[in-house]
């Protein structure tokens, strides 16, 4: 049996370039795969961050709003922002906002809107959450 060497020559070659390449492809799809996932898992952290930094907001809203003296002391007592120094809340801020409202007749019950957007920054990540309640 005779082979010819002459017309073989280079053909390892063209396969092992195209292994390579097809490795390549995939180490580059794995590794923006696993990018994506870590800014994910960040987004997920930060959000929960930022709905709690905003259920915080409405809490301490609502001990201004409604103390513990009995009396209801309206939207003017109820503080527009706040900072936290907690190490879990670090770096996040909220902005609250009071709204008095009446109800038709013949109840005419006031009803307050308190709303609570908490913003959260850290390591160029920015969430921002929004919690509203309606409270008499």
């Amino acid at each position: 049996m005779y082979l010819n060497y002459q017309k073989q020559r280079g053909s390892a070659l063209v396969i092992a370039v195209f292994v390579i390449v097809v490795m390549l492809a995939l180490a580059v799809g794995l590794s923006r795969l696993l990018i994506s996932s870590s800014e994910t898992v960040v987004y997920e952290v930060q959000g929960t961050r930022a709905l709690f930094a905003a259920q915080s907001g409405l809490d301490i809203a609502l001990t201004q709003l409604f103390p513990l003296n009995g009396s209801v002391a309206g939207c003017g007592a109820v503080t527009a922002s706040r900072s936290f120094n907690a190490a879990s809340l670090q770096s996040c801020s909220v902005s609250i906002s009071c709204t008095p409202f009446t109800t038709a007749a013949p109840d005419s019950i006031t009803l307050f809107q308190l709303s609570s957007t908490a913003e959260c920054t850290a390591g160029g990540f920015q969430t921002r959450r929004t919690v509203q309640i309606e409270v008499r």
